[in-house]
């Protein structure tokens, strides 16, 4: 059933009425639609109900009661939002009309039933009021309605007349049918101009059309004028009514609605007015009679014009819906990919697209010529003379592939095609498309390129492959798997594993476990990976190494699996002779490290013997080196007198000489000691360490004075204590070789020693030669005089011992009486 009109309007957002509020019980119900909306109705009533006052005969009866269009034309239009402005526009007329109280009640309630009923059929009957004029059904639907509503105001004015006049009942009928008659041409006329000019969609008229449509309304309008007035243009009356019918027609096809149905409402009001005045052209009749013959004439003028229009706009909405479409479908087809051809009778191509020649056959003229009369053109799906059998046959074809040479390359074509009949089922031609698939084919054989490389490739491959579909069932088997004994005269293509342990007895038990194993990657979709030994047809037991990975789609659907089976026996092999020779070597490792473990303990045993031979060396030596000194000391002061000069100075060697000699052992002490040390790494302030020997350099000798430079900031990871050696040794040894400098200076700093941070000890002392360098960190190697500088030549190496020990450098430059640079690092830097 169709939407209603007045809820269509209800549910356009620009012409939508706010919602009514919730109405308390009791409370008078408010105005369904805006006041000035009913004002303008009830108003538009009455001017048209005083209009037809005006058209009364000598009888008193109304010829036409146009107001019943115009409220059945507010009500479809505006729904129940106008029925206030009718209810009061019908009351009002009703009360100028001066009708009798019982004709007046009747009269009124039927001018409103029936509208009401009339819009409420019609909102049910049409989706939107245009269609009353642009159909030929809502043309019928509208006078069907307008005679069918018209019955019910008819019977109520009919009935208030009976009453009021007290008509009899032998004149009901010819009564209630004229003012039938009269309310449903006064719906028709009435409402079709409000419809046209609310609902017409013409274009803008050229002033040419204009023009026209001037002069003919007025040459019409004259006309009518002079045949209802008593002009007499013609010889006969009814001639002039005559000659406006061509006019009529005219206006109803080349004028735009809502042009025609002013002028057929102005046009029926002449002819009712002057027929009201006496001047019908059925003057010898009964005015009655002439009302109706002329109610009669209208409908049918009204209902032929309205009839003619609706086709007119049905025909011309057809015309453009059928240019749209002709124009849709060749926008299409000039778009579209395929070309459309046609054979005539004799199977020879006419009417081709300029396409089809110019983009696949380049110059070749094609009209007149048959398929397989075209130079150059190849069959392929089937020989040229298949093909015009099938054609003579008037058999339908799909996808007839031909290619031609252009240039370097082949173009394909493929064409499709069923035959035409005429309307008496004689064969005309053929009408097909055909299609450039030249990319298609192109991309074809690259893909078999592609699959024959992949082939190859998989054909390679020394594993054994197998390619099973959704249903376990062999698809592909590579060159290594079909060369086993197993399947070189087996049909496997399509067949199940456990399908074909059946005829391979051999393997049966395998093949019977891959399906198992198949089936459980199948129902899980997850690799499967395990190790397998088989006894090969030969005899020879070999190791394969199973992987069975599944495939999906991309909706993640499982598709099928792939078998890889490597061999895995050398391998194995490989690996179980290293394991051999790894176990064989960790035995010799082990007898290794048990001899230098012993060898080890014998020499900690030995170094401690040592240093106990060392203690105890020491202790002894010492005794007679204090006796030595003691009792030379006693000689000289007790018995000093009684040598000579030259037996003092001997005295005086032999106690230097066993002092020096204590000195020697305390140092080589002091070696040894440092040499077993164990390093404790922390985070060492050198600045600090290095004042801390100045310091006491210093208090042995407060009289000289040495240019200090120690920065602030020297850190290193190192052990401390053994820093505080190197440091006292290194700078022990420049403070005592700059002592014949009259500005002494010694420097500490940082720097960078074979890639690791250093330190430096600089001084401008006696130097060196850099030709004995390599003398310098050995024991008791000494490039000086003792005579000038004291020492033992044992502190530089006692430096070097330490530095080792932390695995780092130490280093040492210099020149002769310009000073010596000693460079020296902690090892690397330990991580976090």
């Amino acid at each position: 059933m169709n939407r209603p009109v007045d809820e269509m309007h209800e549910q356009d957002p620009q012409t939508r009425a706010p919602a009514p509020e919730a109405v308390p019980p009791g409370a008078p119900l408010p105005l369904p639609g805006p006041l000035p909306l009913n004002a303008l109705i009830a108003i538009g009533y009455c001017v048209l109900v005083a209009a037809n006052l005006q058209l009364r005969d000598a009888s008193g009866i109304t010829p036409m009661w146009a107001p019943i269009g115009l409220a059945l034309f507010v009500l479809l239009r505006f729904g129940n939002r106008a029925l206030p402005g009718v209810l009061i526009g019908v009351i009002a007329g009703t009360a100028l009309a001066q009708m009798p109280m019982p004709m007046a009640v009747l009269h009124a309630a039927g001018q409103i039933i029936a509208p009401w009923v009339g819009a409420r059929i019609l909102r049910h009957l049409i989706s939107e009021p245009a269609h009353l004029l642009e159909r030929t059904d809502g043309a019928f639907k509208l006078l069907a309605v307008a005679y069918a509503v018209a019955i019910i105001s008819a019977a109520a004015t009919t009935l208030g007349m009976a009453l009021a006049h007290e008509l009899p009942a032998a004149r009901w009928l010819d009564s209630g049918a004229s003012i039938w008659l009269g309310d449903a041409l006064g719906v028709v006329v009435s409402m079709l101009p409000l419809l046209a000019w609310t609902t017409d969609r013409s274009p803008v008229q050229s002033p040419r059309r204009l023009i026209e449509q001037v002069l003919v309304i007025l040459t019409l309008l004259g006309m009518l004028a002079a045949t209802f007035f008593g002009v007499a243009l013609l010889a006969e009356p009814i001639l002039q009514l005559y000659a406006s019918l061509p006019l009529v027609i005219w206006i109803a096809l080349r004028f735009p609605p809502r042009v025609g149905w002013t002028v057929f409402l102005i046009a029926s009001l002449t002819a009712l007015a002057g027929t009201a005045q006496g001047f019908s052209l059925l003057n010898e009749h009964a005015m009655g009679v002439q009302i109706l013959v002329l109610h009669g004439l209208i409908t049918l003028t009204a209902a032929t014009a309205l009839f003619i229009g609706a086709a007119m706009f049905e025909k011309q909405a057809a015309r453009r819906a059928l240019r749209e479409r002709e124009s849709h479908f060749r926008a299409l087809t000039l778009l579209s990919a395929d070309w459309h051809w046609e054979l005539d009778a004799d199977l020879r191509y006419h009417r081709l697209p300029d396409q089809l020649t110019g983009v696949h056959f380049g110059d070749t003229a094609l009209d007149g010529c048959a398929p397989w009369e075209i130079a150059g053109e190849e069959a392929l799906t089937l020989p040229w003379g298949l093909l015009r059998q099938t054609l003579e046959r008037h058999d339908a074809f799909r996808d007839f592939l031909s290619r031609r040479r252009d240039g370097s390359r082949w173009r394909y074509l493929a064409s499709s095609g069923e035959p035409v009949f005429d309307a008496h089922g004689a064969f005309s031609g053929y009408r097909g498309v055909s299609r450039d698939i030249t990319a298609e084919m192109q991309a074809r054989e690259a893909l078999r390129e592609e699959e024959f490389r992949l082939r190859a490739l998989v054909d390679a491959l020394p594993e054994l492959i197998v390619l099973q579909d959704r249903h376990l069932r062999w698809r592909l088997a590579n060159r290594s798997l079909l060369d086993t004994r197993w399947l070189k005269k087996m049909a496997w293509l399509g067949a199940t594993s456990e399908e074909l342990a059946a005829h391979l007895p051999s393997m049966a038990d395998v093949l019977k476990q891959d399906h198992k194993i198949a089936e459980a990657v199948a129902l899980s979709c997850k690799p499967h990976r395990e190790e397998q030994r088989l006894v090969m047809p030969d005899g020879e037991e070999r190791v394969f190494e199973v992987s069975v990975i599944p495939l999906t789609d991309d909706d993640g659907q499982f598709n099928g699996i792939v078998s890889v089976r490597r061999d895995m026996t050398a391998q194995r092999d490989a690996e179980r002779i290293q394991a051999e020779h790894v176990q064989g070597v960790q035995s010799l490792n082990d007898e290794l490290e048990r001899r230098v473990g012993a060898r080890t303990a014998a020499l900690e045993a030995a170094i401690r013997e040592l240093e106990a031979f060392s203690y105890s060396v020491s202790h002894d030596l010492r005794a007679p080196l204090r006796a030595l000194d003691g009792f030379s000391r006693l000689l000289v002061e007790d018995y000093g007198d009684l040598l000579d000069e030259q037996g003092r100075e001997y005295l005086s060697r032999i106690r230097r000489n066993s002092q020096r000699m204590g000195e020697l052992i305390d140092d080589l002490l002091e070696l040894s000691r440092v040499s077993r040390a164990e390093v404790h790494r922390s985070l060492t302030n050198l600045s600090d360490i290095a004042r801390d020997v100045v310091r006491e350099l210093t208090a042995e000798a407060p009289d000289r004075y040495i240019h200090w430079v120690i920065p602030e900031g020297l850190w290193a990871d190192t052990d401390s204590g053994l820093a505080r050696v190197v440091f006292e040794n290194l700078l022990r040894n420049a403070w005592k070789f700059t002592r014949l400098q009259a500005q002494p200076r010694i420097e500490i700093g940082q720097t960078e020693l074979q890639g690791q941070a250093a330190y430096y000890v600089r001084d401008n002392g006696v130097g060196f030669d850099m030709a004995y360098v390599g003398r310098l960190f050995a024991p008791f190697q000494r490039l000086h005089n003792n005579r000038e500088f004291d020492g033992s030549g044992i502190g530089l190496a006692i430096v070097q011992r330490v530095i080792r020990l932390h695995g780092g450098h130490v280093s040492a430059e210099g020149v002769v009486g310009q000073g010596a640079t000693f460079s020296f690092s902690f090892g690397p830097v330990r991580p976090d």
